[in-house]
């Protein structure tokens, strides 16, 4: 029977490497930096690798997603009820803006922000739909029931009014949503506040780490 392979970083040599929390523990889902302490609802689904970062308010039923940053660590961000922040997608809140406005990040509810998006210092209403990889800049407000297509650039101080389609860079009207599309931007944020709930269902409360250190307690005595 091959032997296991002996672990090549000095670290696991320590005294008593199996209760070194720092060694299993290096991931952390929420971050406080000073008086900035995020705020997060019960029932609101943080992914393990996902991070919220400092001053950020986080209502019911949000979901942060498989490597999402919310950096809330220079001003205050604010995820309303239902809403969903898709993988690897960042929302960010500058110190100040260069439009005059509020630096701060406010998203409202019932609203999909895409995969690979990036909001910093702007204003989403309820009920949008933000494509994948959009990008809104600071200043920018996207009005409820609206929707941005994939790669939609929103420039600073830019308004999207409600109900409308945007697209392109910078981003330019297209048309109307039709009741059945403002329909639909609820139905997909519902439908990913039910999936997040299955996916909650599989996580502890506590890391996994736990796994990895009887592993190696299995090896130490062998």
């Amino acid at each position: 029977m091959s032997r296991v392979a002996r672990p090549s970083s000095a670290r696991f040599f320590s005294a008593n490497p199996i209760v070194d929390e720092d060694l299993y523990n290096r991931q952390r889902s929420t971050i406080e930096l000073g008086p900035r302490v995020p705020s997060i609802a019960g029932d609101a689904f943080i992914a393990p690798n996902a991070t919220v970062i400092g001053d950020v308010d986080i209502y019911d039923g949000v979901s942060i997603l498989y490597g999402a940053v919310v950096r809330g660590d220079l001003n205050n961000i604010k995820i309303g009820a239902f809403s969903n922040i898709q993988d690897k997608a960042v929302v960010h809140a500058a110190r100040s803006s260069p439009t005059g406005l509020s630096a701060s990040t406010t998203i409202g509810a019932f609203v999909t922000v895409g995969a690979g998006s990036l909001l910093r210092s702007c204003v989403i209403q309820d009920n949008v739909m933000i494509g994948k990889k959009c990008i809104v800049m600071e200043g920018a407000v996207v009005e409820s029931n609206s929707k941005l297509e994939d790669g939609t650039v929103v420039p600073p101080g830019r308004m999207i009014l409600t109900g409308q389609l945007w697209s392109g860079n910078p981003a330019t009207y297209v048309r109307e949503l039709t009741e059945e599309e403002v329909e639909d931007i609820t139905v997909v944020a519902e439908q990913a506040v039910e999936l997040c709930k299955e996916h909650a269902s599989e996580f502890l409360p506590y890391s996994s780490a736990y796994i990895d250190a009887e592993k190696l307690r299995t090896w130490q005595k062998s």
